[in-house]
């Protein structure tokens, strides 16, 4: 069976008998191999020409994020449409199918993948060093689990990540541009599904969570400070992985080092969990070292501090109510970049709350060209909800430059309402004042470089002297 048939006749027997001998079956080819191992594999290839267009239009004509987010769930359906679908995980013995969740499961981790890796090309080779080790990773990943197809692919995307790394590495000839960024992203996502695949649609979920540990740890760290200090997640800054490791190693060369280093622990322990079969040595090494990053103050802990002041706030909204009848103000101040002191400023607008009857104020800066960020807020519960309130939100600004906004809530205090506001300007006014002073003031960046936020040019747009990369 499956191979070729001879008959043999033995000799000096006038009696013909005969012999079956079977021989070994011929070896398949690499191309049969790929054919059979990765059968949606032109799909792949049309997904990536998806992104490759949507990078380029990018480029000409400067496409918002949601635009762009629109054009990847386009490559990533197609993707869906070629039957790769995480139907089935695995994890600690323990399988849990997703039934017709699996189309928006699978739809979020390829969006996740391709925007994780697009958030994380803020320096040179960074991307495409990922690349190389997570499609290294995959290959022998998928040789583990019988998927030489996947194995066959990852080496020769990671072959080819290698050619361009070399115009790649710092300081860099070549650069990657959100097209190549979010084309890494796609393929490595796509085959770390393929390359974990069990069974019919079962993957192993520890797996290809691991390899991805790094990118899913600075989106997410990402989109928390975002969102937890008023910003768009489309928004760009200097808070990443990359920004925070270049402030504190102070080159480009070192972060690679750092990055890949903390990978190749990665990937070891994801490939020693598969043949082991054990799932806990795989999580515990990823938990190990995002508890590093946190605990050394790396990355991370400027978001888990926003985090927990997040908790704390709702969780004096329900209890104050209940142990106190005389509401209490709290506040919260966090330094996250820079080293700026923002608390003189912020104090002024404390200070003055009792005096105005405020009920709450929001601080937030934000000066990626300054290597600042800053977020503060204070608020006292309001005695009544029909108490009359009002608003104002006021955009920070240095030389045409937006950096930040103020939000201020207060009571009515039975005046004239002309009154309130001009108790405000009488707070806002120095405070505007004193912003102003840091017009022209230099502010070490990265490696000693000065940033100094400058007035527009002619075309009216805002202008920046400053170090480092241009953020994400």
């Amino acid at each position: 069976m499956g191979g070729n048939t001879y008959m043999a006749r033995a000799q000096g027997d006038d009696s013909a008998w005969s012999n079956t001998v079977t021989a070994p079956p011929k070896e398949k080819s690499v191309q049969e191999k790929l054919r059979l191992g990765y059968p949606d594999l032109p799909w792949l290839l049309l997904a990536g020409l998806v992104i490759v267009i949507l990078g380029l239009v990018d480029d000409v004509r400067n496409l918002s994020g949601k635009q762009k987010l629109l054009g990847q769930i386009v490559a990533a359906s197609i993707l869906l449409a070629g039957g790769l679908l995480i139907e089935r995980v695995e994890c600690f013995g323990w399988l849990v199918g997703f039934g017709w969740l699996a189309y928006p499961i699978t739809l979020f981790w390829f969006l996740g993948a391709i925007n994780s890796l697009n958030l994380l090309d803020g320096i040179d080779g960074l991307a495409a060093m990922l690349g190389i080790i997570l499609s290294c990773t995959i290959a022998a990943m998928s040789v583990l689990t019988g998927n030489y197809g996947v194995a066959i692919v990852a080496m020769v995307f990671a072959g080819s990540l290698l050619g361009f790394m070399r115009y790649n590495f710092p300081p860099a000839s070549i650069f990657l541009g959100d097209t190549g960024s979010m084309l890494i992203g796609l393929v490595v996502g796509a085959l770390a599904i393929r390359g974990s695949l069990k069974g019919a649609g079962t993957v192993l979920l520890a797996a290809p969570l691991a390899v991805w540990t790094i990118p899913i740890f600075d989106s997410v760290a990402a989109i928390l400070r975002r969102k937890l200090t008023g910003q768009s997640i489309y928004a760009t800054d200097r808070g990443h992985l990359h920004h925070r490791l270049l402030n504190l190693l102070g080159s480009n060369r070192k972060v690679l080092g750092w990055v890949a280093a903390c990978c190749a622990v990665i990937s070891v322990a994801t490939l020693a969990g598969l043949i082991r079969r054990d799932d806990r040595i795989t999580l515990l090494t990823c938990f190990a070292v995002v508890a590093i990053f946190v605990a050394t103050g790396a990355f991370g802990r400027v978001e888990l501090l926003l985090v927990g002041a997040g908790l704390r706030r709702v969780g004096r909204m329900l209890v104050a109510p209940i142990i106190s009848r005389q509401p209490t103000a709290w506040q919260t101040s966090i330094q996250l970049q820079g080293m700026h002191q923002w608390e003189l400023l912020w104090s002024a607008f404390v200070e003055s709350a009792d005096k105005l009857r405020l009920t709450e104020i929001r601080l937030d800066v934000h000066v990626p060209t300054m290597h600042e960020a800053y977020h503060a807020s204070w608020e006292r519960p309001r005695r009544s909800k029909n108490d009359r309130c009002w608003r104002v939100e006021i955009p920070l600004v240095i030389n045409d430059c937006p950096i930040g906004r103020v939000r201020i809530s207060g009571q009515r205090n039975g005046q004239s309402a002309c009154l309130d506001i001009q108790q405000l300007m009488e707070l806002i006014e120095p405070f505007e004042a004193r912003i102003q002073s840091l017009a022209g003031q230099p502010v070490r960046g990265v490696a000693g470089d000065e940033a100094v936020l400058d007035r527009p040019d002619m075309a009216g747009q805002p202008k920046s002297t400053c170090s480092g990369t241009t953020p994400k």
